[in-house]
Parts: structure tokens; sequence; C-alpha cells
């Protein structure tokens, strides 16, 4: 008992601190902003009420179980001006869960406990997070998807193990979509039955995905199809080239200025990584590092052959498209696996030479360490959710209590009646 009680606490005070370097990252202006879906879909829906049913109901072609959980909790025990602060924590708290998660799963591949601690510490500081993934819940499902694999390594140990590898592989597959990637993986040592919770929950969540999928068909998306070089260029240069220079501004400008030498630069060292590890390390490692490296590429082609957006078309951009260059939320998870080959060259290494392995954990350490602090972050501009609720509150003067008045939320046009709320929860 004293054991569970002190692993236990343990757990406690690693989730708490995971969740508040997740959280400090924010400025405190972003943190006090409502992004995107978080407002008018998640929030606004949660208004409506529903009950449990509303948790699965379709947006855009898919569901969102999670982010619909936390915005009908906020809602529902939270004061109405805190809305957003209230979401950024929320979400924060899951990032540190997810570390937790990542850890716990990682001992399916190695025992020594630093090793578990780089691969957790991965989502909490990747470079990009900060600029639109991080602090709301309409990205949660980023981070659910980062998870997948790990919970597909991770044999049960017991029932209760077992139980929580099911719950969480499903909810994350009933969250993202793209979880169904990873289903190849349900032939990983498909005859061993400690490995089939997590499968069962993916296949669950990703049959109710695909069903919803043709039940509830996406709006069309604008744009033109992606061509392959555009994809390539765009991995390397949002995915290598992210890992070791870090901020949009940097990668934009390094290319304007000195051509595609920096994104050599960048892609060889990762480039030697991930054809070391494929050709010398263990069976388990060679197909760990496979999983990730398709997971990276595979996730950054299906973002963009999904979304077609001009920006996108990276063989054809010009140096003034150059300049303006910003990441997107589709350079996280990719960039994601790709450090998550650092640990498991150390990993690889640890058995032959144990300050080898040391060095490279401290470089992967030095790449998270730099990329603490964001230099752009997509809502540190606001607008502020609480003054938002003020100045509603101050319009609903004189006004009926069914009457609403909007709060608008970020980015700027992305809902130009903002969340409309009833005068009578406004008083």
């Amino acid at each position: 008992m004293r054991v569970f009680a002190s692993r236990a606490a343990m757990a406690v005070v690693a989730l708490t601190i995971t969740t508040f370097v997740a959280f400090l990252r924010l400025p405190a202006a972003a943190s006090a902003t409502v992004w995107a879906e978080d407002g008018p879909i998640f929030i606004g829906q949660a208004f409506s009420g529903g009950g449990p049913a509303a948790l699965f109901a379709p947006y855009e072609g898919y569901l969102h179980v999670l982010p619909r959980t936390i915005a009908e909790l906020v809602v529902h025990f939270v004061a109405l001006k805190d809305f957003a602060v209230a979401l950024a924590f929320a979400s924060s708290l899951v990032v540190g869960l997810v570390a937790f998660l990542t850890y716990y799963c990682a001992g399916a591949l190695t025992d020594k406990v630093w090793l578990r601690a780089a691969w957790a510490a991965i989502p909490v500081m990747v470079s990009v997070a900060p600029y639109e993934i991080l602090g709301n819940t309409a990205n949660l499902h980023w981070y659910l998807l980062w998870l997948m694999p790990w919970l597909l390594f991770k044999p049960a140990e017991n029932k209760a193990s077992g139980f929580l590898l099911f719950a969480v592989a499903g909810l994350s597959a009933i969250t993202e979509v793209i979880s169904v990637v990873f289903l190849p993986l349900v032939l990983f040592r498909v005859r061993n039955k400690a490995y089939w919770p997590a499968r069962a929950g993916l296949i669950a969540g990703a049959a109710c995905q695909i069903f919803t999928v043709f039940a509830y068909p996406r709006s069309e998306q604008k744009g033109e199809f992606i061509d392959m070089g555009s994809v390539l260029i765009g991995w390397f240069v949002n995915i290598t080239g992210v890992v070791v220079y870090g901020a949009s501004r940097n990668m934009g400008l390094n290319i304007l200025n000195f051509g595609w030498a920096p994104v050599v630069v960048a892609s060889v060292p990762i480039v030697a990584l991930a054809a070391y590890l494929l050709t010398t390390a263990s069976q388990q490692n060679r197909l760990v590092a496979l999983v990730f490296l398709a997971a990276s590429l595979g996730i950054w082609t299906a973002c963009l052959v999904a979304n077609p957006g001009g920006e996108f078309h990276y063989s054809q951009l010009t140096d003034t498209e150059w300049a303006q260059f910003t990441l997107s939320r589709y350079s996280a998870v990719p960039s994601m696996f790709i450090l998550a080959l650092v640990p498991l060259l150390a990993e690889s290494v640890v058995r032959k030479s144990v300050p080898a392995a040391a060095a490279v954990g401290a470089v992967l350490a030095v790449l998270l360490a730099v990329s603490y602090f964001p230099t752009q972050v997509a809502r540190e501009a606001g607008p502020s959710w609480s003054d938002g609720v003020q100045a509603a509150k101050e319009a609903c003067e004189g006004a009926a209590d069914s009457e609403t008045r909007p709060v608008h939320v970020a980015p700027e046009g992305w809902a130009v009646e903002g969340v409309p709320i009833m005068c009578a929860r406004l008083r």
C-alpha cells in the first residue's frame, strides 16, 4: 500500500509539473483568448444543451468528443468571464496527461527512466505548439494522435491497465479521425492478447469516425490539389527544419536569404539518424523508427491533401511568400515523431556506450529547451474573452433576457458573429 501511495504521489507531482510547464509557455494574452472552434462550436453548442448525446455531435464530418466534454464541464462549472483561462488550463492538463501516458507506455520500449522522460517531454516542449495547438481544446486532437502509437506499443499488465489502454485509445480515436493511420499496428504481435485492449479501443473509435465521415460529410475544401513536390518540400521545411531552427520566421527568412542550404543543413542529420536506426538498431527499434517516420510523413501528407490551401504549394512560393512564411498546426505532430527518433537513438546506443547515449539525450534537451519560449503565438493579440464578456454584459442593459450579445474569439474573422450569449446568462 505504501508503494502504491508513493507512486501515486509521484504521478500527481509529475502531472502537476508538466501541466504548468505547458500552460506557462503561453503568454497571458493568449491564455485569456478563446480560439476558433472553442468558441461558437464547442462553447456555443454546450450552451444549447442536448445532454450526453451532444458530445457525439459531428462537426465538419468528424467527432470531437474530448473538446466537447471539456467545453461542457467549463460551461457548467466555471464563471463565464473565466472560460478562456479555464479552457487553456484544461487543455494544458490534457497535455500533461498525454506526457504521463507517454512515459507509462514507453516502458514497453525501455526500462531507462530518463529515456522514458525524454519521450514524455516532447509533446510538452515541441517548438511549434504554442503558435496554435497549445492551450485550446480545438487542437487537442493532435496530442492524442501523438499518443496513439504509444498506446498500441504497450501491452496490458492487468485488467486495470487493459481498461485504461482501451479507454484512452477509444477516446483518442473518437476525437481524432486521423488515428485511422495507425490501424496497421493492429497486426503488431497480433496473437498476443495483452496488446488488444488499446487495439480494440482504436478499432471501435475508428469505426465511429468512419461512419461519421460518410453519414455527415465534411464541407468541400477549396484549393488545388497539392503536388507531391510541395508535399516533400513542405515536410523538410516544416518538420526537419523546425526541429533545428524552431520558429516560423527563422525558417522562412533562412530560405529567403540563403536558398535551400539551411534546409539541407537541418535535414542531413535527421536523415542520417533515421538511416542509422533503420539499418543498425535492434529489430524492435527498427520497427519503432519505421512507425515514427511513416507517421510523420503520412500525417503531414494527409493534412495537406485534405486541406489544399494555397500557402502549401511550397514548390511555387515566391520570395515574398517565403518572407511571410509561418508554420501551421500541421507541423506539430510530424515534428514530434521526428524528435522521438532522438531518444530512440539513445536507447539503441546505451548498451554500447552510456556516455554516447547521454550525449544524444543532451542534444534533445538542448533542442527542447531553446524552443520553450515561443517567438510567435497566433492569439497573443487577443481579443480578451473576459473583456468581451464585460462589454456584452454592458450591451445587455435594457435588453430582454432572451436576447443575445456576441463575445468575440480569435483568430480575427474566424467567426464574425462571435459566441452569441443570452443576456440572462450575462447578467
